[in-house]
C-alpha cells in the first residue's frame, strides 16, 4: 500500500509539473510565509511585468505569481568552412594564407521556462502558502531580505530577470 500511494504523489507532482526542491530553495519559499504580501513587492523584482496578481473574491485569498524565463533568441552557429586552402603570393612581400569562406547558420531557440512561484496571501494580506512550477526553481527562489554581496539591493533582482 505505502508503494501506491507514493506512486501516486510522485504522479500527481508530475502532472502539476512541479519537481522537488532543494532544502535551501524551500527554507527559502517558507520564509515568507508569516510576512505582509507588501514586504513581496517590496523586496522581488515587480517592473517589466514579473509578477502577476490575482485576487480570488470567493476565498478572498491574493496569489503572486513571479515567472522567470530565458528568453527566446537567435545565435549564429558556425556549420563550416574556415579550413586552410593554400598559400597565396602577395607580391614582394611573400605569402598569405587563403581559407575557405566561414558559413554560419541562424539556430533559433525558444523562450525556456524556468520556474513559477506563487505565494498566496490571506484577507489580511499575510502570505499563508506558496507553491511552485517548474524545472530550475531551485535556483530561483529567494527568501525575504536577501541581499548581495556589497549591495544594498535585493537578490531577487539578479534571479528574477528575463
Amino acid at each position: 500500500m505505502p508503494a501506491v500511494l507514493a506512486g501516486a504523489l510522485l504522479a500527481a507532482a508530475g502532472a502539476a509539473g512541479a519537481q522537488a526542491l532543494g532544502a535551501a530553495a524551500r527554507a527559502s519559499a517558507d520564509g515568507w510565509v508569516g510576512r505582509e504580501a507588501s514586504q513581496l513587492l517590496m523586496q522581488l523584482r515587480v517592473d517589466g511585468g514579473r509578477v502577476q496578481i490575482e485576487e480570488d473574491d470567493e476565498t478572498l485569498e491574493t496569489r503572486y505569481t513571479w515567472r522567470t524565463v530565458v528568453p527566446a533568441y537567435t545565435e549564429q552557429v558556425k556549420v563550416g568552412g574556415g579550413e586552410f586552402l593554400y598559400m597565396e603570393p602577395t607580391g614582394t612581400s611573400g605569402q598569405r594564407a587563403v581559407y575557405a569562406p566561414i558559413i554560419v547558420e541562424d539556430v533559433h531557440h525558444a523562450e525556456e521556462h524556468r520556474c513559477d512561484i506563487t505565494y498566496i496571501a490571506d484577507r489580511d494580506g499575510v502570505v499563508r502558502r506558496w507553491q511552485h512550477r517548474g524545472p530550475r526553481c531551485d535556483i530561483d527562489i529567494v527568501g525575504p531580505d536577501a541581499r548581495r554581496p556589497n549591495r544594498s539591493t535585493p537578490t531577487a533582482s539578479r534571479v528574477q530577470g528575463y
